[in-house]
């Protein structure tokens, strides 16, 4: 038998159809002469009884001699079926994501099963269309080719366990103030990135200044302009600046005391001309922007449409999955391909955009540079979208905008700079007049020429005055702003970096204010915990992130998974050693419950039965009857709110569910006999299945 394995339900659907008439069966399908089945992304979890199941300091630090899985709760019955299904088959498919995660996601399942047979590899960056499918699967490739990333991905799974752990435990217990310290090898550097940005804003001690600015108008009731008063060499310096500040009259212009600035004023106040001293034209062309990667797409998505990062996340894996009229979007590449120009040339035919075909040849490795390549291309649109809600146009527009644009003309525009002296005082005017769009016109750009001067031009002084600035704090981070610095440092992956910020939400650390990321006090007191830790340093986990890449670019396999875990040991067991002393420690050796998720956090409802409810991380449980509603259930979140409403005795209405074969379904919840149950027309279903 030959089985396909999937990520997704909905992938392997994609997939399937393409293969054969599909024939539905419980857990999977058959389609031709294939078996297909998924995942439901991670199938197994490291297993955390390799670790003591009681928290002490003396047990630090935990170092497994191997690591072992268990499989998921609430995925046991499905991974017993895929094994099942291995257990029958002669060659194996894998069809996970084409990334590092997905490539985990199948292998772990082919190694807690046993899997001993054939395996070959699916892997593309286009959508999964028929052709796409059946051209891919003429040319499978052996798995052992992705052994690299294999080992990459098992490196970085491996250390974040044993950091998490060890520091985890070690900051709860220090602290011993019954609430779990979660520390983890890349979310602490990003909060402290985000700890130390607030505190900057808070200590920013605004100063104010002045800058004079004076009207001028052309002589027989011309156009009028403006300039800014600098002094002294920076009319000389702002030729060196960078572009931004060189076309900025704002950041040119001299800071002046009040006193300093109303004395200008005062002297220029009966002075009714001033000489055009020099006028500057330059002709500048901007080659168009890179395509998009992951993070450039979720940074402008975040800076247009305010979306979080793991919203324009979902949307571009829906416009890829569901729609197929994007390429794979977790991707850190913001190039093609050498050999993508046959592709790129059939899509703008697809796209209406004949007349750029010939450019495709022209831009050069602006676009095609396969030494920038990893493993995916950046994201491309492969189609033309007229369906989708609001935001999924949205989204589509900036990937289809970056890649259109990538082969239209260059924008060319003259800037225009122009020194006006006013009884020896130099004012600096600046202006843009555009001359060719080109890719330009897909954004916005406006003009603001200045009036047609002339050296040794006489013109009208109309007024001057005196205009109060304030100096401004740095800007707390947005979405947008945190991920350009976790890709600067190489803090996570594309497909990891919205998750990161997501978690460091969830564990309280963090907070949304509109658009903004603002630490907590919990998050700060972490900070503070750990000021003498390399952990919360980016730059060292930004280092990790290049070795974990190394071992797939590289071609370091085992060796290379074995090397980084050994350095990981190395930097815990010093850590452990070097904070042991220096963390708070509020009183002694009170033991916590047996597992990691039983620390208590916080009292927040009552049971039915008169008990009192506890939270934990993965639920909530009543001290005296020991009912437990989880807080996912079948792939639905359960808020608060709810559970508190189930413990009640009550019932509640919920859509959202997933059921063991894939599909979305609604039902009503209750607790009984310590557990939720499902109850679909009055008929009432253990497992959550939806009768038939």
């Amino acid at each position: 038998m030959k089985l396909v394995i999937t990520e997704k339900p909905s992938v392997a659907m994609d997939i399937a159809r393409s293969l054969g008439k599909v024939e539905r069966k419980e857990g999977y399908v058959v389609a031709g002469d294939y078996v297909v089945t998924w995942a439901y992304g991670h199938l197994l979890e490291i297993d955390d009884s390799i670790a003591p199941s009681k928290w002490d300091l003396k047990d630090l630090p935990i170092f497994p001699k191997e690591f072992k899985y268990k499989v998921i709760d609430g995925k046991k019955s499905h991974f017993s079926l895929v094994k099942k299904l291995l257990e029958k088959s002669e060659v194996v498919v894998n069809c996970g994501d084409a990334g590092r995660e997905g490539e985990l996601i199948v292998r772990e399942i082919l190694e807690t099963a046993g899997y001993k047979g054939k395996v070959l590899r699916l892997w593309t960056s286009e959508a999964l269309t028929p052709d796409v499918v059946r051209r891919e699967f003429s040319s499978l490739k052996p798995s052992s080719q992705y052994d690299d990333l294999y080992f990459s991905a098992l490196a970085r799974q491996h250390s974040d366990w044993i950091v998490g752990i060890n520091l985890t435990r070690l900051v709860t217990l220090k602290a011993n103030n019954r609430e779990v310290w979660s520390v983890g090898r890349v979310q602490t550097p990003t909060l402290a990135m985000i700890v130390e940005r607030d505190k900057e804003i808070e200590e920013f001690k605004p100063q104010e200044y002045y800058v004079v600015i004076a009207k001028f108008r052309k002589k027989g009731g011309g156009e009028e302009y403006l300039g800014y008063l600098i002094r002294g060499r920076e009319s000389e310096k702002e030729e060196k600046e960078d572009k931004e500040k060189r076309d900025d009259d704002e950041k040119v212009a001299t800071r002046l005391t009040k006193d300093e600035a109303e004395a200008v004023v005062s002297k220029l106040s009966t002075i009714k001309e001033g000489k055009v001293k020099e006028v500057m034209k330059e002709t500048r062309r901007e080659r168009p922007p890179l395509l998009h990667s992951l993070t450039s797409l979720q940074r402008e998505a975040n800076s247009l449409y305010g979306l979080s990062a793991k919203k324009t996340l979902d949307i571009a894996q829906r416009l890829y999955e569901e729609y197929k009229v994007i390429s794979y979007p977790r991707t850190d590449a913001r190039y093609m391909g050498d050999s993508n120009k046959g592709l790129v040339v059939s899509i703008l035919k697809k796209l209406g955009k004949d007349d750029l075909v010939p450019r495709v040849y022209k831009v050069g490795k602006r676009v095609f540079d396969s030494s920038k390549l990893t493993d995916h291309h950046a994201i491309i649109p492969l189609d033309k979208f007229d369906g989708g809600n609001d935001l999924e146009k949205k989204v589509y527009f900036l990937v289809y905008r970056k890649f259109v644009g990538a082969f239209m003309e260059d924008y060319v525009y003259e800037a225009m700079r122009v020194i006006t002296s006013l009884d020896g005082e130099t004012f600096v005017s600046h202006g843009k007049r555009n001359v060719s769009l080109g890719w330009m016109s897909l954004y916005e750009s406006k003009d603001n020429p200045l009036p047609d001067l002339k050296e040794g031009e006489t013109v009208d002084k109309v007024s001057v005055d005196a205009s109060k600035r304030t100096t401004k704090p740095p800007s707390h981070f947005t979405d947008s702003s945190i991920l350009k610095e976790m890709e600067r440092l190489s803090l996570g992956t594309p497909a990891t970096r919205a998750s990161i910020i997501e978690t460091l939400l969830s564990r309280k650390y963090l907070m949304r204010r509109g658009k903004l990321l603002v630490s907590t006090d919990k998050g700060r007191e972490l900070i503070q915990k750990l000021k003498d830790s390399r952990v919360v340093s980016p730059e060292m986990t930004g280092e990790w992130e290049k070795l974990l890449e190394g071992i797939y670019l590289e071609h370091k396999g085992r060796h290379g998974y074995e090397e980084f875990v050994n350095k990981i040991r190395e930097f815990v067991a010093q850590e452990i050693k070097g904070l042991m002393p220096k963390l708070e420690d509020i009183g002694k050796g009170e033991e916590h419950e047996d597992e990691r998720e039983e620390v208590e956090k916080e009292n927040i409802m009552k049971c039915k039965c008169g008990g009192e409810v506890k939270e934990f991380f993965k639920g909530w449980r009543c001290t005296s009857c020991k009912s437990v509603v989880w807080k996912t259930i079948l792939g639905k979140r359960i808020t608060k709110r709810q559970a508190s409403l189930l413990f009640q005795g009550k019932e509640v209405n919920m859509k959202g569910f997933t059921s063991k074969n894939g599909r979305k379904f609604s039902a009503t919840i209750f607790l009984e006999e310590g557990r939720v149950k499902f109850k679909f027309d009055n008929k009432i279903s253990k497992d959550g299945e939806k009768p038939t």
